[in-house]
């Protein structure tokens, strides 16, 4: 079997075809298979292999709080998962971590209950003062990196929080491995994330307009085009309205000539189309359609168009509206091409 630099030399090592066959069945909720395969064993329940849909190496735990398989979370803890997880391959985030991310509540309280350590970083995501207050370092001792890299100030929940860590040195700007700033994630976040951005802009850091489209601030959005009409070229703009289910800020973007088909230049370079399809935001879909954005533009990264983006995200996330979509695409593309909409777009 291959070894795992990320084991210690007394935990079983399994190969990777193995983890990531068990991965797959953790994924889709089959608590049959993957209880036969903990009975034949054991110490897969703590394996680490390859993720089954995207980059790391996470455990079964990790997938199945991604996924909100409850039964699933139940029966690996039961087999014996270390409810905190080994996470140097998964940039950090422990099983809590990401289910605080992913606002699996109900899951974050079982893991609670099964006894998960609430550490700097899990504190900060949870939005616990007097936690954070209390797990941090000495002020001659480093604070703990940040999943993902980047700034810590991006977990914070608080103001309180945000000034703590402003005043331990941590850079407000810094991104993580994917581009994610303090900023750009709390616009996520709606109201909180605004109370959020506001607090930080009021201390003299700036905030990208990609920022106040995702958070659907047509106000202020209004305000910076006003300045400087290049904001309207930044792909981010829009991408960052359609991440955030912002339709009418969507539609006076494409008003103002806002090119549908324009891509960033970070992950996999896909366009608006893919964004909306990955969410199952029908509407968004049907906007982006409507202003000529391409179903069969294909993704840098995975060379899959907007509707294989949808049908992946069925399984991926669970979202049933992303079958909806998914559907709509496939006949769209159908019937494509079609003589442009005006204006050429």
């Amino acid at each position: 079997m291959r070894r795992d630099p990320s084991r210690s030399p007394a935990e079983p090592r399994f190969d990777d075809t193995a983890v990531a066959a068990l991965l797959r069945q953790v994924a889709a909720g089959d608590v049959v298979g993957v209880r036969a395969a903990l009975m034949a064993a054991p110490g897969l329940a703590n394996a680490i292999g390859p993720h089954p849909f995207w980059g790391g190496r996470p455990q079964p735990l990790h997938v199945a709080i991604e996924n909100n398989r409850r039964r699933m979370v139940n029966l690996l803890l039961d087999a014996g998962a270390d409810v905190d997880g080994r996470n140097d391959g998964y940039d950090g985030w422990s099983p809590l971590l990401v289910a605080i991310a992913k606002r699996r509540r109900g899951l974050v309280a079982l893991l609670r209950e099964r006894g998960a350590r609430i550490g700097l970083v899990e504190a900060l995501a949870l939005g616990d003062d007097a936690r954070v207050r209390r797990r941090l370092p000495k002020a001659d001792q480093p604070l703990p990196p940040a999943p993902s890299g980047g700034s810590l100030l991006r977990f914070a929940l608080t103001p309180r929080s945000v000034d703590v860590l402003l005043a331990r040195g941590v850079d407000p700007t810094a991104p993580d491995r994917w581009g994610g700033t303090p900023i750009s994630t709390w616009s996520q976040l709606g109201s909180v994330g605004k109370m959020l951005v506001r607090h930080l802009m009021a201390r003299g850091v700036p905030a990208e307009p990609a920022a106040f489209a995702r958070l659907g601030d047509r106000k202020t959005l209004t305000a910076l085009v006003r300045r400087d009409p290049a904001v309207l070229r930044d792909p981010t703009v829009l991408m960052a309205a359609v991440d955030g289910g912002r339709h009418a800020l969507v539609a006076w973007l494409l008003e103002l000539g806002v090119d549908p088909g324009k891509r960033t230049l970070t992950g996999s370079n896909q366009t608006p189309l893919h964004t909306a399809a990955w969410n199952g935001d029908l509407r968004m879909v049907e906007l982006l359609l409507a202003a000529g954005a391409d179903p069969t533009a294909r993704d840098q990264e995975h060379r899959a168009t907007p509707g294989e983006w949808a049908t992946t995200a069925i399984e991926v996330t669970g979202r049933g509206s992303c079958r909806t979509v998914a559907a709509h695409l496939a006949r769209v593309e159908a019937g494509w091409p079609r003589a442009a909409p005006p204006g050429g777009r």
